[in-house]
């Protein structure tokens, strides 16, 4: 009799536990668009990356839908956000092809973002320009402090990519 009681017990206390998932695998949808002058040369090589505390998620410009808004060629694509313990997060455009120094490092054009831990629907954000621009691996120095990182300026051009971004509902699981 005990026993039965007990393995009922037990089924009542984890039948609740079905089903129920932790908000931070929660997924949000974020849009991206950047967007770049259409006399700009920009090869379809070029790579975008969303960085965050847990990781790297990255796309090229041929990948995403391309269209144009006057005088700018504008590429669209989404990746997928999590709440993160730590909410600092970048989008970093990594051009391609890498310049022809001696070392053959990476030129790339990096933004900050603003999205607090746990990721609100929004409507698109204003245009932004990078916040500076970085010579190596910037997706590997992202969260180092601005003035220990070699290579990085925020001496941004004036050709450069501009982006945007919105955050949609949290997708059903």
């Amino acid at each position: 009799m005990i026993r039965h009681l007990t393995w009922i017990c037990l089924a009542l206390a984890c039948s609740g536990c079905v089903g129920i998932s932790d908000a931070s695998d929660a997924a949000y949808p974020f849009i991206f668009e950047v967007r770049i002058p259409k006399g700009a040369l920009t090869d379809l090589k070029t790579e975008i990356s969303l960085v965050t505390h847990d990781g790297e998620d990255r796309t090229i410009l041929s990948a995403c839908k391309r269209s144009e808004e006057g005088a700018f060629f504008v590429f669209q694509r989404d990746f997928l956000i999590f709440t993160e313990d730590k909410p600092q997060r970048g989008f970093i455009v990594t051009l391609f092809p890498a310049p022809a120094d001696a070392l053959q490092r990476t030129r790339a054009q990096v933004f900050r973002l603003s999205i607090p831990k746990t990721p609100k629907p929004s409507d698109w954000s204003q245009w932004q320009r990078p916040n500076y621009v970085e010579i190596g691996d910037a997706g590997r120095t992202f969260s180092y402090p601005d003035s220990k990182v070699a290579g990085r300026s925020t001496n941004v051009p004036p050709v450069c990519f501009e982006m945007r971004y919105k955050i949609e509902r949290k997708q059903a699981e």
